[in-house]
């Protein structure tokens, strides 16, 4: 009896030693997940099982690579979500946006052929506007009444395509929405971040976690303490994600900057797919 306690005991110690390591390695270097949303075609499709590296090392994120993380709303604190973005902006980054994409330190980002921009049309021609979207199967997406006609949303190439149907008299009269660029300049830890508009309204979020109740924001600047202020000093690395498929995801467009603590690491590689070809894959 006492062997099979001993041995009873061993074969217990093994199974937590094991479980242990299995699950020190999912919490700190590798976990498997799968991909709920199509945020990150063609790269990653619905359904996909990744391993993301976990590992704190350099390129753990990576200028380009496909990033897991947590949101950093305070909102979302409790429950916070996960989010897969391709990250296209590193920690003292310059970023300019605009109605043409994005530029990081000067060179511009190529647009995705789904990426969608805002449109106008005038009353004048919006009937044979609307007959010529359904003449080349083009679908009406976000169509709104506005002031002196409509808008709504279109790719590139449905463009393209009705500014070759439409005649030259409508093409005046077709309009396609502009943004006035801004910069932007991510963050580096323990540098001083000058705080103009666009500045301020991006990282927001991330003062208000850092500073807690010191910050307050009224008329469009920050207090610290009660004192205005121009400058902030962040205390950890930001990064900027934008999704692949930027039409159907949640990325920096919508939470800011995101902060080194809610990183999890790189997608690493492509496990399971309904893709027999994309079994096994690295994820690029």
């Amino acid at each position: 009896m006492k062997q099979f306690l001993i041995s009873a005991i061993k074969w217990l110690a093994m199974i937590l030693v094991i479980v242990g390591i299995v699950m020190s390695v999912r919490h700190f270097c590798v976990e498997s997940y799968r991909i709920s949303t199509n945020a990150m075609e063609e790269a990653l499709h619905q359904g996909d099982y990744i391993l993301v590296n976990k590992l704190p090392l350099e390129g753990n994120p990576g200028r380009n690579r496909v990033v897991l993380f947590t949101s950093p709303l305070l909102k979302d604190t409790v429950s916070s979500p996960l989010f897969l973005s391709r990250c296209i902006g590193m920690p003292g980054d310059t970023i300019l946006i605009s109605s043409d994409g994005y530029e990081v330190n000067g060179k511009r980002l190529p647009h995705s052929p789904r990426s969608l921009s805002t449109y106008f049309i005038t009353q004048k021609s919006a009937a044979d506007f609307l007959k010529a979207l359904q003449k080349l199967n083009i679908p009406v997406r976000d169509w709104k009444s506005e002031t002196f006609g409509y808008s709504l949303s279109l790719t590139s190439f449905e463009e393209y395509q009705l500014r070759e149907e439409l005649t030259e008299e409508m093409n005046i009269h077709f309009i396609r929405n502009q943004v006035a660029p801004y910069k932007l300049v991510l963050p580096r830890k323990d540098r001083a971040y000058r705080l103009d508009e666009a500045a301020l309204t991006a990282c927001k979020e991330a003062i208000r976690a850092q500073a807690g109740d010191k910050a307050v924001f009224r008329d469009g600047k920050l207090y610290l303490d009660g004192r205005e202020t121009t400058f902030f000093f962040f205390d950890q690395d930001y990064y900027w994600m934008l999704s692949d498929n930027v039409n159907e995801s949640v990325d920096s467009r919508h939470l800011g900057f995101i902060p080194r603590d809610h990183i999890i690491g790189n997608a690493w590689f492509c496990w399971f797919s309904a893709d027999k070809q994309r079994i096994f894959k690295p994820v690029h």
